[in-house]
């Protein structure tokens, strides 16, 4: 986001992590185009009267909100024949749609968060029911073989 920024571009980054906007705004706080965000996506998509060209999701929001809740957010929030591009972890053979996990490595206080994963192909139904179109999605192969690839998927609100 910050990378945008720096060319001019008008980007908005929101996290829910207190710690993530705070080094967001330390490393890169000086850039007059860049607005760092501390809410919960949802909440925020749900009141902003902001509109973009474009969202991201760098193994993030996409992967930690409802789809059905977070996607309708999203494509009222992109301009017309405006792009949502999201990456995350492919899921688990076998283990598709929401699924809890603890967030502390199992230590101290509960904390839990909840983690939606679908095969590229159930993405793509998902995005397609919310209205998106141009919907593509493929898991890209780590470098090294056997290990975790990334699933990358891009789509458009209609124009």
């Amino acid at each position: 986001m910050a990378a945008l920024a720096t060319t001019k571009v008008e980007a908005t980054g929101v996290d829910l992590s207190v710690e993530h906007v705070r080094a967001a705004h330390e490393w890169w706080g000086e850039l007059a185009n860049a607005r760092f965000v501390h809410a919960d996506v949802v909440e925020y998509l749900s009141t902003t009267r902001y509109r973009w060209d474009v969202a991201y999701s760098i193994w993030g929001a996409v992967w930690f909100t409802d789809p059905e809740v977070l996607l309708p957010l999203v494509r009222d929030r992109l301009e017309p024949g405006g792009r949502l591009v999201f990456s995350q972890a492919p899921p688990v053979p076998g283990a598709y749609g929401v699924q809890g996990v603890y967030a502390n490595g199992f230590r101290g206080q509960r904390v839990w968060v909840h983690r939606w994963a679908y095969e590229p192909d159930g993405w793509m139904e998902i995005l397609g029911g919310h209205g998106f179109v141009d919907v593509r999605a493929w898991v890209e192969p780590a470098p090294e073989f056997d290990h975790l690839g990334t699933l990358i998927v891009t789509a458009h609100r209609p124009r």
